[in-house]
């Protein structure tokens, strides 16, 4: 297998880190906001913590493989 071009992946522990922080957030935004689109933050929040887990996920299986 040819040696990886161009930059590392990034720190799958760091990656999921800031992913469990963004989901921490969205749940805090359904759960204290109290204006009626407050659903809208929190599912981006949630879905931008979903991104990064996918991230760290990614990142761990090639930092296993080399």
């Amino acid at each position: 297998m040819p040696d990886q071009v161009g930059r590392r992946p990034s720190n799958p522990s760091f990656l999921a880190l800031i992913g469990v922080v963004w989901i921490a957030c969205g749940i805090i935004a359904l759960v204290k906001l109290s204006a009626g689109w407050k659903v809208i933050p929190g599912i981006v929040f949630i879905g931008f913590g979903v991104f990064f887990l996918r991230g760290a996920l990614v990142a761990m299986a090639r930092h296993d493989r080399s």
